[in-house]
């Protein structure tokens, strides 16, 4: 029965108590006693007004927090994805690949050999040019550049999809053509039935197959729906 509905009925009840007991009860005890039940009905229904704005609070909240939790277990992933295809020329196509990367390989990274004269701060590219300093390249493992804090629990937990009671994240990969040119492009995504997993739903106007994703398969694009 839906609040609206159930507060209808009880003022319709209300009036018709206070109706009746106005035109048939004498005795002031009875009239005493019907009072007593309108004061009994109308706090009822305050409470349940009460408790329905406190509990549609409480549920936004928490649909809130769950989303935010997802959406930053997306940043990660698309960070790591970032990193993969800088190592591999392409996105991961599974959790499997992208996880092993993260814990066993290495990237690239350039540094700067020499000092900068103040003469020539902010012109580096001067400075390599006249030979005072040079470029070279090196291999760091991956661990040692992402997710510093918390690495193995970051990279452990990766595929899974909070609150949803250990299911993956939906993960493709491939390539697209995009003004006549390939392009590499991912695309991670949980459906909002997953996310809201446990939370009373029914009669909430939420649409469960709705996602919330990063990376599209249909462009080039590293945005999530939530930006």
């Amino acid at each position: 029965m839906s609040l609206l509905l159930l507060f209808i009925i009880i003022a319709l009840i209300s009036v018709g108590l206070g109706y009746l007991s106005y035109r048939f009860l004498n005795s002031p005890a009875a009239k005493l006693s019907a009072y007593i039940v309108l004061i009994g009905l109308n706090a009822f229904v305050g409470y349940k007004i009460y408790d329905s704005i406190e509990s549609e609070i409480k549920f936004r909240e928490e649909t809130e927090r769950r989303k935010a939790i997802v959406v930053e277990r997306l940043k990660q992933i698309r960070e790591a994805q970032v990193v993969y295809k800088s190592r591999k020329g392409e996105y991961a196509k599974n959790f499997e690949q992208l996880t092993n990367f993260l814990r066993n390989d290495s990237i690239q990274v350039i540094y700067s050999v020499g000092d900068l004269p103040d003469s020539l701060l902010g012109q580096e590219a001067k400075a390599i040019e006249l030979g005072i300093i040079t470029r070279d390249t090196t291999l760091i493992p991956v661990r040692d550049t992402l997710f510093k804090q918390n690495f193995d629990m970051i990279v452990d937990s990766l595929p899974y999809i909070p609150f949803s009671g250990g299911k993956k994240f939906n993960i493709d990969a491939g390539e697209i053509e995009s003004g006549k040119v390939k392009v590499k492009v991912f695309e991670v995504s949980a459906s909002l039935g997953d996310i809201y997993r446990g939370l009373d739903i029914a009669n909430k106007n939420i649409d469960t197959t709705e996602v919330l994703k990063v990376g599209s398969m249909q462009e080039a694009t590293l945005n999530g729906n939530w930006e």
